[in-house]
């Protein structure tokens, strides 16, 4: 029998199925079974079907700017995408696993990380390495965010590194953790030291065995390190430094000025200072010996040493002499002594002395050494008037005289290299009151001209007149030739006259010489003239 004869007897009634569907409770139970499948499927369905609408955020935490561009590249691949009340975008939640890797592969998300790394790495297999790195991520991502929160910080990368806990009791020299941290900050921004000081303790504060020194801050656009306000920064030190001794430069002239400023104006008068501090630290150890009464005691230690090698009385007499007495003589040797005795002897002294020991610790910073030099705009600045300045200084700023200089800006203009002189151009010199000499000249010809004319027309004047009485007078006796004659004749003299006077030079000469030169170039007019005066005298 085949497998299909086998399967139709079964389905006709003879197998298994047919003897489950033989009775009444055995076809409701399968029809329960089946209700429940199909109750299941549905609700599958319908999650899904409201799960498909629903909205969640895509990357929580990222700047603003950031979410604009992932809105606009998402709204250009054709992605449903919108934003919520924050401004975050939110994408299908069905669709956000297939986005996330669509906009990893672009670069997105570049100010937080795409999802909590802690979290979402925990489970029954994690190892405790990968607990402590998810953990040190996830404290690196967490700084992160806090920077970024501070004002004029754009984006921020922390790195750190944690050292190892160490188990061994042997082992006691522990690495210390180090960081780095790269700032890119907003256009016109500029971290002050002191802020860069504070970034570093922040971070310091948040890592185990981390200290601010080991905590290295960059600015990403100019790839410098930034200098902090620590003492371990030799920059900031120095910068520190040169702060201080500008201070102290300021208050010295500022002392010395308000001194000065009583006898000279301050536009007349400059103060510069420079000063020389010393910033080591100076230990001062101050040791007195107190001696005892006795005068002894300062001994700090002693020591002497002798051997002794002493004998019996030496025999009497010339050595290698026999006398022929019986009684033996017994004379002293040397400084006599009946008997002598060996021995070696020392001496070691160690006083206890009793002192008095100070050790001075100086910490703080010492004026080595000041100058300072005056300048004022004084013309008459005289020896005397110097040393008033100097000695006023010195007592004003504390500093020695002979380290204050004082000097004019005469002086210093007198040491000048004198320049090669101008060739003189020469001016003629104006006249009395600034005139020039021409004009008067000018002016002295034209009333000359003035004054002839005016004499012409009075002694014109003057003829007519003295005809006309004359005619009144002899008209009667005188014929009509005479008359005529003598209208022609006056005619042609005047006519004479008018041409003499249109033809005199005018000639820049003195009033006095005019006159003789015309009376010498017309000697007839001068005669006419002095004929007429005599005439009018005589009557």
């Amino acid at each position: 029998m085949g497998v299909k004869d086998k399967v139709k007897t079964a389905v006709d009634g003879s197998g298994t199925v047919g003897r489950l569907l033989g009775s009444k409770k055995r076809k409701a139970a399968a029809a329960g079974v089946l209700a429940e499948v199909i109750v299941a499927l549905a609700a599958a369905i319908l999650l899904n079907t409201n799960k498909a609408g629903e909205y969640v955020v895509l990357f929580p935490g990222i700047s603003r700017e950031e979410n604009n561009e992932i809105l606009a590249v998402l709204n250009g691949r054709g992605v449903g995408a919108k934003r919520n009340a924050e401004g975050e975008v939110t994408v299908p939640e069905n669709q956000v696993g297939d986005i996330m890797l669509d906009m990893s592969e672009l670069g997105y998300p570049k100010t937080a990380l795409p999802f909590d790394i802690f979290s979402d790495n925990m489970g029954f297999t994690t190892t405790e390495f990968e607990k402590r790195q998810y953990l040190l991520l996830n404290l690196q991502d967490r700084i992160e965010r806090t920077l970024k929160d501070m004002n004029g910080i754009k984006n921020a990368i922390v790195t750190l590194n944690v050292s190892d806990d160490s188990n061994y009791v042997w082992d006691d020299q522990g690495a210390d953790s180090t960081g780095a941290v790269s700032l890119t900050l907003m256009p016109d921004c500029e971290l002050s030291p002191e802020k860069v000081g504070a970034i570093k303790n922040l971070i310091a504060n948040s890592v185990p065995r981390l200290l601010p020194e080991n905590v290295t801050v960059v600015n990403a656009e100019t790839m410098q390190e930034m200098v902090s306000d620590d003492v371990g920064g030799l920059t900031s030190y120095g910068l520190g430094r040169l702060d201080f001794e500008t201070k102290v430069e300021k208050r010295l002239q500022d002392k010395i000025m308000n001194v000065l400023t009583l006898a000279y104006p301050p536009g007349q008068i400059r103060v510069s200072a420079t000063v020389v501090i010393d910033y080591d630290k100076m230990i001062t150890e101050d040791l007195q010996y107190e001696p005892q009464d006795n005068g002894q005691g300062v001994v700090e230690h002693y020591k002497t040493g002798q051997s002794v090698n002493g004998q019996g009385g030496g025999a009497g007499g010339v050595a290698g002499e026999e006398n022929n007495t019986d009684i033996p003589t017994y004379g002293a040797a040397g400084t006599g002594g009946a008997n002598g005795a060996n021995g070696d002897y020392y001496r070691d002294v160690d006083y206890l002395v009793g002192y008095i020991k100070k050790q001075i610790e100086k910490d703080n910073v010492k004026l080595q050494k000041a100058t300072v030099a005056i300048t004022v705009n004084d013309s008459n600045l005289t020896e005397s008037k110097k040393q008033q300045l100097i000695d006023a200084a010195s007592k004003a700023a504390n500093i020695a005289p002979e380290d204050i200089v004082v000097s004019s800006f005469q002086q210093i203009a007198s040491d000048k290299t004198p320049e090669p002189e101008k060739p003189v151009i020469p001016v003629t010199a104006p006249g009395v009151g600034g005139i020039d000499p021409r004009i008067l000249i000018a002016g002295a010809a034209a009333g000359i001209f003035l004054f002839l004319v005016l004499l012409f027309l009075i002694l014109r004047h003057r003829k007519k007149k003295q005809r006309k009485e004359d005619q009144e007078l002899f008209g009667p006796f005188e014929g009509d030739a005479v008359e005529l004659d003598r209208d022609i004749a006056e005619r042609a003299e005047e006519s004479a006259v008018e041409n003499r006077l249109t033809n005199i030079p005018v000639k820049p000469q003195d009033p006095v010489n005019q006159v003789r030169s015309f009376a010498e170039d017309n000697p007839e007019i001068i005669a006419s003239m002095i004929s007429n005066w005599l005439k009018e005298d005589k009557k």
